[in-house]
């Protein structure tokens, strides 16, 4: 039988080692290899050297495959055509110089990807005639007539697939349709990802991209919002946390606390209900040191993660930690500026519990409290049981009714206290033992006064 590729011992017709830096193959290190219609073996042989985990070669000719087995001990090869395929998977199968001699070239190649693993690549070598039309032409060569794809008839094959021409192949003499090298791989559903915070923009770019191109956009605020009340699936992890937490005004902070128990896919999940297997476009917040988890998961299920990244346009608002301090700056400012305002306080320490209750699955405590200065404290504590928690963040509040019952130079002396204690469910569960503390020791309330329970039940 003629020699067909070429070794340094054999010289054949083919330019074969220029073929193999024409192919542009991956790396094949640990990786599935099949080559289809492999000749003597040369690029099994190359996949071995490069430290493939399984390399097999299949080819109808026994005489090649009996020269490859010599070659290549190293290697499996098959006395087979590709009308029975392995029934395997592999990560890289080649088709080399060989599409033109199938009876159904669209199906082979539908046959070898199906054989490809999830993340897998087909390399085709093959000719491909020059026309604007999408036709198959018949080509003589010189022993036969073949037929040869256009590149628009190819993208036409080609569409259900992610592909990519990688370039033209060799020459060779006595060819006569130029010879390409394209990749082939699955083609997955594609996730857009629109994770920028709260006020970049994501629903209003969203909205204006996907649906012209029919790709549906998930929201995931809408998502959270359906599974708290039950009208969208959640499974039962999820659908405890929403209950104690979720809140309309407070998506950001329940999305923290759901990467904080460890249930991203959960949330991914929860996105992806109803739209499994199509393209998605995700308009959600998700904090930045967890974008990669989010990719890592939706990879997992299938789906080829592309994250959207932009600047905000426009100056981006003051964190709300932030505007709360400047404003109240500004308006103790004021109370201190000349004018009819009342004189400094002299009285004692003061204050008061008005109401506790529960808001979002925590404790709520409102009220209002004075140190020596007549100013709220920076700092109150609160006894739960055996514990004793401080408190630096809380929300001030004005009260117009204190400042003028006291004779304040400010209103400035509300609080609101929002307390993180997951054995509590409601105030029922509160004992004699629990108590508020303003500053370093005033104490506000010991016990739980009736008149101060503002709701049991969490809501």
């Amino acid at each position: 039988m003629a020699q067909y590729q070429t070794f340094p011992d054999a010289v054949g017709d083919s330019l074969t080692l220029d073929k193999l830096k024409a192919l542009h193959l991956p790396e094949l290190a640990g990786k599935a290899f099949l080559d289809v219609g492999c000749n003597e073996g040369f690029f099994c042989g190359f996949a071995h050297f490069q430290g493939a985990g399984r390399v097999l070669g299949i080819d109808q000719s026994a005489a090649f495959v009996e020269r490859a087995r010599k070659r290549f001990p190293g290697c499996e090869f098959r006395e087979q055509d590709w009308s029975h395929l392995p029934d395997e998977r592999f990560d890289v199968i080649l088709l080399a110089s060989a599409l033109h001699y199938a009876d159904d070239q669209p199906a082979l190649i539908q046959a070898l990807v199906e054989r490809l693993t999830d993340d897998g690549v087909l390399v085709l070598e093959l000719g491909i005639v020059s026309s604007r039309k999408a036709e198959w032409r018949r080509v003589k060569r010189g022993i036969d007539h073949r037929l040869f794809p256009s590149m628009p008839m190819l993208r036409q094959v080609l569409a259900g697939y992610a592909w990519k021409w990688m370039g033209p192949s060799v020459v060779q003499a006595g060819d006569p349709v130029p010879r390409h090298v394209v990749h082939v791989s699955r083609r997955r559903p594609v996730a857009y990802l629109l994770m920028q915070p709260p006020g970049y923009g994501k629903s209003s770019l969203a909205s204006g991209l996907f649906p012209k191109a029919g790709v549906a956009v998930v929201s995931g605020d809408q998502a959270l919002s359906l599974a708290a009340k039950g009208k969208a699936p959640a499974g039962a992890a999820l659908k405890s946390l929403l209950d104690a937490h979720y809140s309309p005004y407070r998506i950001d902070a329940v999305v923290r606390r759901l990467f904080e128990q460890d249930m991203a896919g959960d949330l991914v999940a929860l996105w992806l209900e109803g739209h499994e297997g199509e393209d998605v476009a995700i308009d959600a917040y998700v904090p930045a040191e967890h974008h990669g988890k989010i990719a890592q998961l939706l990879r997992a299920r299938g789906y080829l993660p592309v994250h959207l990244d932009w600047q905000r346009s426009g100056p981006a608002p003051m964190p709300a930690a932030r505007v709360a301090e400047q404003a109240e700056a500004f308006y103790l400012s004021l109370a201190a500026g000349e004018g009819a305002a009342p004189p400094p306080y002299r009285g004692p320490v003061a204050g008061h519990v008005d109401e506790i209750g529960m808001e979002d699955g925590r404790l709520s405590i409102r009220g209002w409290a004075i140190d020596e200065a007549g100013a709220l404290p920076r700092v109150f504590s609160v006894r739960i049981g055996r514990r004793t928690l401080r408190i630096e963040a809380f929300e001030r509040q004005l009260r117009p009714d204190v400042q003028r019952h006291l004779g304040l130079p400010h209103a400035l002396v509300g609080y609101r206290l929002l307390v993180d204690e997951p054995g509590i469910a409601s105030t029922a569960e509160l004992d004699r033992h629990f108590q508020v503390v303003a500053g370093k020791s005033h104490v506000l309330v010991s016990g739980v006064p009736t008149h101060a329970l503002g709701g049991g039940a969490s809501r």
